[in-house]
């Protein structure tokens, strides 16, 4: 059964869709060889039954997938005992099959629900799945009641349930509240996901860090002593003093002078951080998932996003590009006008070249503007790409199912859903994430190289920075800020203390 990203197919999936008539039942769920995650143990037919289940079909790194876990959040607290969620895990990319790797994205997601780990796409070919992300929706009885392609289903999903939840009741005396899993325990960083770093704040150099785990940006002095923390750590949109504005999984920002523009990705908003008042505002996007792609000078505050992953400052100054994973496409904020407008990206998902508004992206997730260049990685297409002077043209990478860990230049090269990029006069660092290691581009001769890097040194690296001859690292899933020395291919981690 092919596999198929939902944003390929995005006419034919937001056609009516029939329920499947025959059932396949609590047998494929329950079979002994699946293994659960995020949960206190492997489920059994007993904790399904008299409930109703709803399958999500994902994988981690897929946008859209993403987009959707608040509409399950919503459904869990709405139904309580009688609807019990099952994440279904089917990998697109070799890096995402790991149990210890999709456990960590459950965490990192926020997700209470129980995952099965189907990496050999048996639960995916059984239930006729083609497309990421897929739910289907079960009776208290196994049987299906109907199934929901892509994104944009709650309320669609929502009635199905009322309608046919009536007076369902569990057979097992088990709660869904004691399958939880136990918390994760982090230290000072929880899952960071961007670096910066600023040479003229108010607290002199600083290396800014977004820890998106905790829902905030720190900054610190390069021997680790934190100098500023901005966000309360709580999750919500709420502006005002760093000590107490929130944020809700924060993974990209640009730091410009006077202070931070943010990508607030699950707000689905940009947010600025002001040094001299020391306040959080509020400067682009309503809080609501967005979808439109054809922005041009609209009001910033008026005007839906989806899922900012990262934002940099332009060489005017005034201009902010916004890498908008959720839109496939790069965005512009003026921040002087107060505008938004669509740089580059019909929307479609794919890796079309050419003038920059007929161009196509996937998931861009990475920004790295240098001169008059404007460099970017797609995460979904395992590519380098760059724009200049309006067009688009890509480096490193050749569609939505190549990828690996392969040197040399274009085509043969290959990368493995990268999200982030430094850039220097002669060079692009990249941090290949799902392959878990450093990748060097040579701008002069287009070569793809790999640093000399211990081996599982780095677990889900998000971003890289040069700094003073090293690299610093978000090593995102090892919960830390890693220092390599390419002279000597060791790493180290930047301890993190109060600053006394």
């Amino acid at each position: 059964m092919p596999r198929i990203l939902f944003a390929l197919l995005t006419v034919l999936f937001l056609l009516p869709h029939p329920a499947q008539a025959a059932s396949k039942g609590y047998e494929i769920l329950f079979d002994a060889k699946n293994e659960w995650l995020n949960s206190s143990r492997a489920l059994t037919s007993e904790d399904a039954s008299g409930r109703m289940v709803l399958l999500d079909f994902w994988t981690y790194g897929c946008i859209n997938c993403m987009q959707i876990v608040p509409d399950l959040k919503k459904l869990e607290k709405e139904f309580g005992d009688k609807l019990l969620v099952v994440g279904v895990h089917s990998a697109k990319f070799q890096g995402e099959k790991g149990s210890e790797r999709i456990l960590s994205a459950a965490k990192r997601f926020g997700l209470e629900h129980p995952v099965i780990n189907d990496s050999n796409f048996d639960v995916w070919d059984q239930f006729d799945v083609t497309a990421w992300p897929t739910q289907i929706l079960l009776d208290g009885k196994g049987e299906e009641v109907a199934r929901y392609r892509g994104e944009g289903h709650y309320d669609e999903i929502r009635a199905d349930i009322a309608k046919n939840i009536g007076d369902t009741k569990p057979e097992s005396k088990t709660t869904l509240a004691s399958l939880k899993a136990a918390d994760e325990k982090t230290g000072s960083l929880k899952f960071p996901a961007r670096l910066g770093f600023g040479s003229d704040t108010p607290w002199g150099e600083v290396l800014f860090v977004a820890d998106s785990g905790h829902n905030r940006i720190i900054g610190a002095s390069l021997d680790g002593k934190i100098k500023v923390t901005i966000g309360s750590g709580t999750e919500g949109a709420g502006d005002g003093e760093f000590a107490t504005a929130s944020f809700n999984h924060p993974r990209g920002f640009g730091v410009a002078k006077g202070g931070i523009y943010i990508a607030d990705t699950n707000n689905h908003l940009i947010r600025y951080a002001d040094f001299a008042t020391g306040k959080v505002s509020t400067v682009a996007g309503t809080g609501k998932q967005g979808y439109a792609r054809d922005a041009k000078d609209d009001k910033a505050l008026e005007t839906p996003m989806a899922s900012p992953w990262d934002v940099e400052m332009l060489a005017d100054g005034k201009t902010l590009a916004i890498a908008m994973a959720g839109t496939h496409q790069l965005w512009t904020l003026d921040t002087v006008a107060k505008t938004v407008s669509v740089l580059a990206g019909t929307g479609k998902e794919f890796i079309d070249d050419g003038n920059a508004a007929e161009s196509s992206l996937s998931q861009p997730s990475g920004l790295a503007p240098f001169g008059d260049t404007l460099y970017f990685v797609d995460a979904e297409t395992s590519s380098l790409r760059k724009l200049k002077q309006g067009e688009v043209s890509t480096l490193i990478g050749t569609g939505l199912f190549d990828f690996g860990l392969v040197d040399g230049t274009y085509p043969k090269a290959l990368m493995q859903h990268a999200q982030g990029l430094d850039v220097d006069a002669g060079r692009v660092v990249i941090a290949d994430t799902y392959n878990n290691t450093l990748r060097l581009y040579d701008i002069a001769s287009g070569k793809l190289s790999t640093a000399n890097i211990e081996k599982d040194a780095l677990d889900e690296p998000g971003d890289v920075l040069q700094l003073n001859g090293r690299m610093y690292v978000a090593d995102t899933n090892h919960h830390r800020v890693a220092v390599f020395d390419p002279k000597t291919g060791k790493t180290s981690t930047l301890t993190l203390s109060a600053d006394k």
